[in-house]
């Protein structure tokens, strides 16, 4: 990806992220189903050929109103030919929120959606492509930021909607062990390379926070046996 992600300066803000979202749903052509596809990104932190893909029998509902949305990965097989085809894997789950699964059946019912039927589909019909999402993303992008931020990385690529998305997952939990292997989970990503890209997302431990007791007893030297002093002989 483009954006840079090692600098909290370079990660768009929850403002940023939803002013985007408010722009391209007001668009008169195919600005309902690009505000969805781009919220499923923003939200649920997909990859955009992640969501491209999302069907309909992929988006399941709990009954608070919260949602599972479950992606597909595409692994490479060989046929007897010897030649690649794609064959589906395991599904990732990823949580999705209320206002995410609120946004999906909105778009849902408006098309009159069936379960094998692809979520993101343009008002003509066509399905939604890349140019097609760039373009309006360039477009979204110089009428929501300032000036100077167009001159710099911010926001370079749609994808930055799902740095956001990760950077948030990060800063909103305890940051434990526990907390990276499920954030990495969901984004589709190893936890080392989830450390790696965001470590400034990362909460550093005050000196209060350090069990220092448990460092210094954990790095503590065995004590050494006590020997008999030999005794000296006269010549």
């Amino acid at each position: 990806m483009a954006v840079v992600t090692d600098d909290e300066s370079f990660l768009l803000s929850d403002r940023q992220c939803f002013a985007i979202l408010d722009w391209t749903a007001e668009q008169p052509q195919n600005g309902l189903v690009l505000r969805a596809f781009l919220a499923s990104i923003a939200l649920a932190a997909l990859q955009p050929k992640e969501a491209l893909v999302l069907r309909v029998r992929d988006v399941e509902v709990a009954d608070d109103g919260s949602g599972v949305l479950l992606i597909h990965a595409q692994e490479q097989a060989l046929d007897r030919r010897g030649r690649e085809v794609a064959g589906a894997g395991a599904a990732r789950r990823v949580p999705a929120s209320t206002q995410l699964v609120a946004i999906l059946k909105t778009e849902i019912t408006r098309r009159d959606l069936h379960p094998d039927d692809a979520i993101f589909v343009l008002d003509d019909g066509r399905p939604l492509t890349a140019s097609v999402y760039r373009e309006v993303w360039r477009q979204a992008r110089a009428a929501v930021l300032e000036a100077h931020e167009l001159d710099s990385p911010l926001g370079g690529e749609v994808s930055a909607l799902r740095d956001a998305c990760i950077a948030a997952w990060l800063k909103n939990g305890d940051q434990t062990a526990a907390h990276i292997l499920a954030v990495a989970e969901c984004a589709g990503m190893s936890a080392p390379r989830l450390t790696e890209r965001f470590a400034h997302c990362l909460r550093k431990p005050t000196p209060d926070e350090i069990p220092w007791d448990r460092l210094e007893a954990a790095l503590r030297l065995p004590d050494l046996p006590s020997w008999p002093s030999p005794t000296a002989h006269r010549p």
